[in-house]
């Protein structure tokens, strides 16, 4: 049996082959779909519909809350809140444990901030890096706001106080209120 050979291909020089390879590779990376090569993209983003199936139209926006949480109050929405957590012994001793875990740290034992005895010691660190002092739960500022203003601030932060929103509950924010009421003998 004799072979036959196929007469010679023309080698393309590797220099074009690789020049060849980036630009496919570029082409296909800049392509703002899911997929490099997608030719029926539209299926992804369309929204599932059987047959002689109602049509299903979105609530208005606000009307129903998609993402599983309490909707999010301002601050002007807050200040007429009143506390709706009632207050009882074991509801305070639950505050007076999570103040302790919580706040102490920075408000003191106490929670007067910078004049409680003994200094709480990341108030006293704030205060020597020169940023401002946790705040005396006993001052006037603090006082003249209302629940729900002090609730805001537990859930949101200011300053160098970190938001409790995302960490403690809901009911657990409001219990501390109470234990700042009872700290300014509330």
């Amino acid at each position: 049996m004799r072979l036959v050979w196929l007469p010679s291909v023309p080698r393309v020089p590797v220099a074009l082959m690789l020049w060849l390879g980036a630009v496919v590779l570029l082409s296909s990376a800049c392509y703002p779909g899911n997929y490099p090569f997608d030719i029926f993209n539209e299926m992804h983003y369309q929204a599932s519909q059987r047959l002689q199936e109602p049509e299903r139209r979105a609530p208005p926006p606000g009307a129903v809350p998609i993402t599983g949480m309490a909707p999010d109050r301002s601050w002007p929405d807050m200040q007429s809140v009143q506390n709706p957590v009632a207050r009882s012994t074991q509801n305070m001793d639950r505050a007076r444990r999570l103040f302790a875990v919580n706040c102490t740290m920075c408000h003191g034992q106490n929670g007067r901030g910078p004049n409680d005895d003994p200094k709480p010691a990341v108030g006293a660190r704030f205060a020597a890096l020169g940023y401002i002092h946790p705040v005396d739960f006993q001052s006037q500022r603090v006082q003249s706001r209302s629940d729900g203003e002090l609730w805001w601030l537990v859930t949101h932060g200011i300053g160098n106080m970190p938001a409790f929103g995302s960490i403690i509950s809901d009911d657990d924010r409001w219990l501390l209120v109470h234990r700042i009421r009872e700290v300014q003998g509330q």
